[in-house]
């Protein structure tokens, strides 16, 4: 009984996560999104080039490094939590959670390592 306890107030963390990952990204991308919109006074084809967008992730290192974190997690736990409903793997969750961290320290990675090259 103390397993299954465990077991459900782990996934109740998982949840907490999604919500707190998802409430992050509200304001994130809303930030990002304002960074590419016409409101900027900026036309849309200068913000597809490369020193645009390097002056940016220089700019608001902090914005683009919360933006990769949260969506990464967020994504990465949606991913996990679908996989463990579809499949039902009672004995072989283990391994699906463990797939979901391996990809999420894959992707912060590299994502961490683009932020930081380019700035």
């Amino acid at each position: 009984m103390a397993s299954k306890e465990f077991s459900l107030m782990r996934e109740s963390w998982s949840m907490l996560l999604t919500y707190i990952t998802a409430l992050i990204l509200v304001f994130v991308l809303t930030i990002h999104l304002l960074l590419e919109s016409p409101l900027t006074g900026v036309p849309l084809e200068a913000t597809l080039t490369f020193g645009y967008a390097t002056g940016n992730l220089m700019y608001y290192k902090v914005v683009f490094g919360l933006l990769l974190f949260a969506a990464v997690i967020h994504g990465i736990n949606g991913l996990r939590v679908i996989a463990i409903e579809w499949l039902h793997p009672r004995k072989k969750a283990w391994l699906v959670n463990l797939l979901a961290v391996v990809l999420i320290g894959f992707f912060l990675a590299l994502g961490s390592y683009t932020l930081i090259a380019v700035t």
